[in-house]
């Protein structure tokens, strides 16, 4: 298997995050490719930021770079990795993923958010993180499930494996969407794919990556002081679901969690109503 995590010349902290983070774990095969910086592009007609073109080209970049005969595991600099990662990496994972015509492989995703794919979600973690109680870490997974990503992924290419016929079929794609804009970011234009039927994909639960805490804050993509609450709640919808440590989760989102985010009570009550309900379906569909 051949990696790649994507990272900007002057963003050297994580740069040597990353780094440090892949030896610790024996992932020393996984090279920095060298970010797009968006301040190099020329003004463009695209609807997107600089910084979103700019990633896009770079994810693009990457994929076509590479050898289509192995599998490509494609990281963010950002990208906080389960430890259990390279077991699974190591177990016959890639080569399922392969026999069942799989082109991309999801570590983490934000998911869509409705009952039916957080429950599935949940059912996964349930059953595959060590008992409650037993003093076992997250990461020390009974196993792996593979979710259908056509439609529970809503966006994130923090952290991804791309199989050999993914490469042979991905780049041409990223390509087809360049030459038109691209008319939205990198990873919305993924799910576009998936839910067409132009990409076949999989969200391999619990998730084995997440996005770092904070890594919202310093992003060069857009304007994260205007996605406060979406950023906050959902990178932390995404950690809960990942194999690794919680890193203080209530705390980060307390200000959030009760935040009246609407005025109107009706709306109000019927977020409370979800919730509610989610916890009597999950409660009711726990894995025996």
């Amino acid at each position: 298997m051949q990696g790649c995590y994507i990272n900007l010349e002057r963003s050297t902290d994580r740069r040597a995050a990353m780094d440090a983070q892949l030896q610790r774990l024996g992932l020393t095969g996984v090279r920095r490719h060298a970010a797009i910086d968006a301040q190099t592009l020329a003004p463009g007609s695209a609807p997107i930021t600089p910084g979103e073109r700019a990633c896009f080209l770079s994810h693009t970049e990457a994929l076509t770079l590479a050898n289509p005969g192995e599998a490509l595991l494609v990281l963010e600099d950002d990208a906080q990795l389960s430890e259990a990662l390279p077991a699974v990496l190591r177990s016959g994972a890639l080569a399922q993923l392969e026999a069942e015509g799989c082109d991309i492989a999801f570590l983490e995703c934000q998911p869509v958010t409705s009952t039916q794919h957080l429950l599935a979600l949940w059912q996964s973690l349930q059953r595959r993180l060590p008992p409650q109680g037993s003093g076992a870490s997250r990461h020390a997974l009974t196993g792996i499930d593979f979710l259908d990503a056509r439609t529970l992924y809503n966006w994130g290419a923090v952290a991804y494996l791309v199989m050999p016929k993914g490469l042979r079929v991905l780049p041409a794609l990223l390509q087809e969407a360049l030459a038109n804009g691209p008319s939205q970011p990198y990873d919305l234009t993924l799910g576009s794919f998936l839910r067409d039927g132009r990409l076949q994909g999989t969200v391999l639960s619990p998730f084995l990556a997440t996005p770092a805490w904070g890594s919202h804050a310093d992003s060069t993509l857009g304007s994260p002081a205007e996605s406060a609450a979406h950023d906050v709640l959902g990178g932390a919808l995404r950690r809960l679901f990942f194999a690794g440590p919680l890193g203080g989760l209530d705390a980060q989102v307390a200000a959030w969690r009760h935040a009246p985010l609407t005025d109107d009570p009706q709306l109000r009550l019927l977020a409370d109503l979800m919730a509610q309900l989610f916890v009597l379906t999950a409660r009711d569909h726990a894995p025996r």
